[in-house]
């Protein structure tokens, strides 16, 4: 008997030594795969930055004519990389709402295991006495009810009505996070238009001008140590002489800060259109002085009703609200007890079992009381941060405001400065060509007509710069009022968008920057027969459009004019059709225009209800 005993505690001894060896391998294979830092070699670098390259090099169609502003504007939104950050953004929060409607779905869980073990799970009963086991009186019988080798398959629906609620709400906030993104992406397409025009004129300005600096320069310089020589030798008066070389150098020192201004324009400009920066290409050729100013039409209170309902930054606040207000409703769900459904199938091939399939079913409800505290804590944060997002709404509306008057009075002092400008390089060419002349007839001075030839130059370089800047200014009025540059269907491709671009451009200068508030197709726009009245008609709301001033309305049908039956009454916006008009449906487009000439459109089928006598 000692020796059956001894041998079953050296097997068990045995065992459990072989289960710490099982253990310790473990822990030094876990061990050997720890993972530390792998920084990346120069070869793979090199390899990276080749691939760069091509792809830049690579990534859109060659410029194979001379870019007009709208090629430029058109190419940057279509191959900016910072512009396609944007857009990834966007759809990365679109799969993220797809992600978020998926979780209110209930959990529908398959399962399946296979399980083995060494030896039965034999298990024993013995007496409980006295409030412990007596295990003296029990026997040596032991019960098994389970097999060593088992598999088990499972079907488990699960459904939280706390979690379904939860879920819904956030499912909403990512909604309204990606209506964010989408005007971010907007407001990054509006500034990249921008800062493409202003590299664009810029780069017109350099291409024109930049190769005349260099010999002017080097006429300065020259002129400069002449003059150091006349004062040397004391030909002259010394004070003129210094007082020309002051000249000389103020002059010099104007055409280094405009050369400044102007370099690397080029380069800019072919980042701005996703190209490397010594990529060549050629700018439209512009005759400078026949260059047209261009013309905004506009009034500040149509600019200020449409730039609260078109900025990206105040929808992009007015979202933001919302996701505050459903983190309210949040904490309140979070206040309520969870109600949880379950039903499921299991089978288990356990051959002690009686029945090895069943089905199950059941409800619980289940509330934390201690969590009430928290929930109280989170709805009266979640309250404050609507509060907050309400006031950055309101701040933002007031900036918004100020950009629009300041986009407006930038635009007219650069109008100004454009005409100063103009007329200073006529006066300065005037001069430098008279004094040209009086040179050549021995009676002035070189040095003289070589410091009038560079004010000529300055002045133009400042005339340029000033047209440059009015280019910004009138751009900056329509991006100040969240005009979009371009139609959502203008087209793929650099020559499509770059025409569409063109076409908004036009209609901005006809003064079509009024929108649609309340589109006349939601109104009801159909003709019928109120308060007893034979003369059927149809009037739509005055504050459909966001023009302000004196407003008139022009009502046009496919043909220009209205059909002969119909009427047109602008002052009350009331369309009337005569008594036995025909039945038909007809076409039409609504323009309000002010005295200013800011106008906006909407087009609209008007419906009958009626029938001819």
């Amino acid at each position: 008997m000692g020796d059956r005993l001894y041998q079953g505690e050296n097997m068990r001894f045995t065992q459990r030594s072989r289960q710490w060896l099982g253990v310790v391998s473990l822990a030094v294979v876990t061990t050997g795969c720890a993972v530390s830092p792998d920084p990346l070699t120069r070869d793979e670098l090199a390899d990276q930055a080749r691939a760069d390259m091509a792809v830049l090099r690579s990534g859109q169609p060659a410029i194979d004519t001379p870019l007009s502003q709208e090629d430029a504007v058109a190419r940057a939104i279509l191959y900016n990389r910072d512009r396609h950050v944007a857009s990834m953004k966007a759809a990365l929060a679109r799969n993220q709402l797809t992600t978020a409607n998926f979780q209110m779905l209930p959990s529908l869980t398959a399962s399946a295991g296979y399980t083995t073990r060494s030896e039965f799970a034999a298990t024993q009963s013995v007496p409980f006495i006295d409030g412990s086991p007596r295990r003296e009186l029990g026997n040596d019988i032991f019960s098994v009810g389970q097999e060593k080798n088992r598999t088990t398959y499972g079907v488990d629906f699960t459904w939280s009505i706390l979690d379904f609620g939860l879920s819904y709400v956030r499912a909403k906030q990512q909604a309204n996070q990606y209506l964010v993104t989408v005007e971010e992406e907007r407001k990054a397409v509006q500034n990249l238009a921008h800062e493409t025009r202003t590299a664009y004129w810029k780069a017109v300005s350099a291409t024109a001008l930049l190769d005349r600096v260099g010999p002017l320069m080097d006429k300065v310089n020259g002129a400069v140590a002449n003059s150091r020589e006349i004062t040397r030798q004391r030909i002259s008066d010394p004070l003129t002489n210094y007082s020309y070389e002051r000249s000389l150098l103020d002059v010099k020192r104007a055409l280094q800060s405009l050369r400044e201004e102007l370099i690397g324009s080029r380069e800019k400009l072919a980042q701005l259109m996703g190209l490397p920066p010594d990529t060549v290409y050629q700018l439209a050729s512009y005759e400078a002085d026949e260059l047209e100013a261009p013309n905004a039409v506009f009034d500040i209170d149509t600019m200020e009703n449409t730039a609260l309902l078109q900025r990206p930054e105040i929808l992009s606040a007015s979202y933001r609200k919302r996701i505050a207000r459903d983190d309210v409703r949040a904490a309140l769900l979070q206040m309520f007890p969870d109600l949880s459904l379950s039903a499921g199938y299991q089978q288990d091939s356990n051959d002690f079992l009686r029945y090895n399939d069943w089905a199950s079913a059941g409800a619980s409800i289940s509330y934390d009381l201690l969590n009430i505290f928290e929930t109280k804590a989170k709805y009266d944060a979640a309250k404050t941060s609507v509060e907050v997002a309400d006031q950055q709404r309101l701040a933002t509306a007031l900036a918004v405001l100020t950009q629009v008057h300041l986009a407006a009075l930038e635009y007219r002092s650069a109008r100004e400065q454009l005409s100063t400008s103009t007329s200073y390089l006529r006066v300065s060419r005037s001069i430098s060509d008279l004094v040209y002349n009086q040179s050549q007839a021995g009676s002035t001075g070189q040095l003289t007509a070589i410091k009038e030839q560079l004010n000529s130059l300055v002045a133009e370089l400042r005339r340029d710069l000033a047209y440059a800047s009015l280019q910004n200014a009138f751009a900056r009025i329509y991006q100040s009022i969240g005009l979009d540059p371009y139609p959502k269907d203008a087209g793929d491709t650099p020559d499509e968008l770059a025409a569409a671009i063109s076409r908004r451009r036009a209609a901005w200068q006809a003064g079509y920057i009024g929108v649609v508030i309340k589109p006349i197709a939601n109104q009801g726009p159909v003709l019928t027969t109120r308060d007893g009245t034979t003369q059927p008609s149809f009037t739509f709301a005055d504050d459909t459009f966001t023009v302000g001033g004196d407003v008139t309305y022009q009502a046009t049908s496919e043909n220009g004019a209205l059909p002969s039956w119909l009427r047109f009454d602008e002052n009350s916006r009331t369309f009337s059709a005569a008594t036995g008009a025909p039945i038909r449906n007809t076409p039409i487009t609504v323009t309000a225009i002010n005295g200013e000439g800011v106008s906006a459109s909407d087009s609209f089928v008007l419906q009958t209800n009626f029938g001819s006598s």
